[in-house]
């Protein structure tokens, strides 16, 4: 059991990761929606993101960002990742650090020639805050024709915490900084500082009854009144460690939401008996060109797990 909640902690603190490797199946236009009953102070983008909930293509489950979005046009990839896990009175924090270096002359394709992703290459030693990042596989899984593949690109560094820093001495610092260090087989060490955002903490209230069809989600948390959050709507299938995202919201960080109602109420209950909301502040970047250019994503995740 223990060795199972262990894994479904690290699968959301993933949440930094899969659905930025695993965009090769694109979403749904993004799309603005307006509730009819809130004013067009709640407008807010919205990307379906799970387009059949009986297809386990879609159940990346929350080892993703609910960052739809596609990077092959970047060298390497930075993700730095604080995250919250509120599951009913239990309360779990962890910090990971991921860095990725792909190979733009080595694509892997689908049976149609689209590309899918690149092979990775490890040019030598990462440390973030001075912590030496393991070496993991990166996988991907996409579509071909109708066949589902899992395949791995090659290697990725990581660096995790774990419960209570049980793995790596690892602590992600809000609003503040961390160091990022390259020690490179060849040339001269490369080092930075990455910002990060301050910590959100969000809080979920429900109106309405689901059987009615008026189920209504309003969603609170400390915001800073700058730029925008993401807030990732998924579910988890009755009587399984299944879960789907299912739809990626964009609103102004403002501190209050109310999900629109046609949304909430689209979810087919009878299938799922938990809801998960991840509240997401993220900063990032991107810096040179051509192969040599980085993306970089700096970001404070509270995810909360629902019964219904």
């Amino acid at each position: 059991m223990k060795k199972t909640i262990s894994k479904f902690i690290l699968s959301i603190a993933l949440l930094a990761l899969s659905l930025i490797y695993n965009g090769c199946d694109t979403p749904a236009p993004t799309e603005l929606v307006i509730d009819n009953n809130t004013t067009t102070e709640d407008q807010v983008d919205v990307e379906i993101i799970t387009k059949d909930i009986q297809d386990e293509f879609y159940s990346n489950g929350f080892d993703s960002t609910g960052v739809a979005q596609r990077l092959h046009n970047f060298g390497s990839v930075i993700v730095l990742t604080g995250t919250k896990i509120s599951n009913n009175n239990s309360i779990t924090n962890t910090s990971l650090a991921q860095a990725v270096f792909f190979d733009k002359t080595t694509p892997v394709k689908n049976m149609h020639g689209d590309v899918v992703g690149f092979h990775t290459v490890l040019p030598g030693q990462v440390k973030f805050n001075g912590i030496t990042a393991k070496i993991r596989p990166l996988e991907i899984k996409f579509r071909n024709g109708s066949s589902v593949i899992d395949t791995i690109l090659g290697s990725k560094y990581v660096v995790f915490s774990g419960r209570q820093n049980a793995v790596d001495p690892f602590g992600y610092n809000f609003k503040s900084n961390i160091s990022f260090q390259l020690n490179p087989d060849k040339g001269l060490p490369t080092s930075f500082l990455i910002p990060t955002p301050e910590k959100i903490t969000g809080k979920v209230t429900f109106n309405g009854n689901k059987n009615a069809k008026n189920l209504r989600a309003v969603l609170e948390w400390n915001g800073t009144g700058s730029q925008k959050i993401e807030i990732v709507l998924g579910a988890i299938v009755k009587g399984k460690n299944i879960s789907f995202p299912l739809y990626s919201l964009k609103t102004r960080d403002d501190s209050k939401f109310v999900v629109p109602a046609q949304l909430l109420n689209s979810i087919p209950f009878e299938r799922f008996d938990k809801i998960i909301f991840t509240f997401i502040r993220r900063i990032e970047f991107d810096s040179g060109s051509g192969s040599n250019r980085l993306k970089v994503f700096s970001q404070s995740i509270h995810t909360i797990i629902i019964n219904i």
